[in-house]
């Protein structure tokens, strides 16, 4: 979690000053279920009270919250209550365009293995793509797995293959352990109407 105002996302490139931006100011951001009572301890712990304390976020799938972020300068920060926007509100601005939302991803090739897995990492807007999930479906080819191990980071791919799913499986946990800012290690899926749990990331044993 980026609890701490000013933090940017480092792998983000910085927005262009002398141009109009045609992207929402509002980003999605996928996080741990758990966000807003840790949110209200750190806000404690750094003297922030009232409204300024109160992070918007509303839930999204099991295990995980649909929070808001905009640029404030180099830096990203969270939507509050202080903000006096709702969540459903910021919802609809961050959703942006649906084709925008997914062009980021990008097919990465493991050895021995034909079908790809999709990528997306150190953007700010990662988290868009599980806006749009028949965008996302189109865009892979098929009916797809999810995994949002941390912040800024989405893996995607058509499961089937058993040992390719076991592979990615494993790239999806240790994402979670090692990246920052880990968000779940479950994975998920759109059953038509809401992204469901398909399973869980584990490391293999050795």
């Amino acid at each position: 979690m980026i609890f701490l105002l000013g933090l940017a996302l480092a792998s983000e490139p910085a927005a262009p000053t002398d141009l109009p931006s045609a992207r929402p100011l509002v980003d999605p951001t996928l996080e741990s279920a758990n966000v807003v009572s840790e949110y209200a301890a750190w806000a404690r712990a750094n003297k922030l009270k009232g409204a300024a304390s109160e992070i918007v976020c509303s839930p999204f799938a099991e295990g995980l919250s649909m929070c808001f972020t905009r640029r404030q300068g180099a830096d990203r920060v969270y939507y509050t209550a202080a903000d006096r926007r709702s969540a459903e509100d910021l919802l609809t601005e961050a959703k942006g365009a649906e084709d925008a939302a997914v062009e980021g991803l990008e097919a990465i090739y493991v050895a021995d293995f034909t079908p790809p897995y999709y990528l997306v990492a150190g953007n700010s807007r990662a988290d868009a793509a599980m806006l749009f999930p028949d965008a996302l479906e189109r865009k892979l080819g098929g009916k797809c797995v999810v995994a949002v191990p941390a912040m800024g980071v989405l893996i995607a791919w058509i499961p089937g293959d058993l040992d390719f799913d076991k592979v990615v499986g494993v790239g999806v946990k240790r994402a979670y352990d090692t990246l920052p800012n880990p968000v779940s290690s479950m994975l998920y899926t759109w059953n038509g109407a809401s992204w469901v749990v398909w399973g869980q990331a584990r490391q293999s044993a050795p």
